[in-house]
């Protein structure tokens, strides 16, 4: 009977009550002094590893999604989806952009002196 409360408490102990209007992030907890700390747990030695201290939910959180996939790789659970070096989503795909539209890249007309 006691096992059969005990489990009840763990469970109940493990929702938290969030208000309406807060997102939650994991990995990201709420300061006293206004400030968010992001953590996570190293799950080789199952250790916690501070990532340090944020100004905003979102800096801890991205703090959290960097560690997570390198601790985890990149089917890591993450509070953002993943995005590459183009701050793209893995999964976008673009094609066919023409950055110069000069054809002869050697010349810019804007920085061509005619006066040399």
């Amino acid at each position: 009977m006691a096992n059969k409360r005990n489990g009840n408490a763990a469970a109940a102990a493990a929702t938290v009550a969030v208000p309406p209007n807060e997102v939650r992030y994991r990995g990201v907890r709420n300061r006293p002094w206004g400030t968010y700390g992001a953590e996570i747990t190293n799950p080789v030695n199952k250790k916690g590893v501070w990532l340090g201290t944020f100004k905003t939910p979102e800096e801890a959180a991205r703090a959290y999604d960097a560690a997570a996939r390198m601790y985890r790789g990149p089917e890591a659970i993450t509070n953002f989806p993943a995005t590459n070096e183009n701050n793209l989503n893995a999964n976008d795909v673009v094609e066919n952009v023409n950055v110069n539209s000069n054809p002869n890249p050697e010349v810019v007309p804007e920085l061509a002196d005619s006066s040399l």
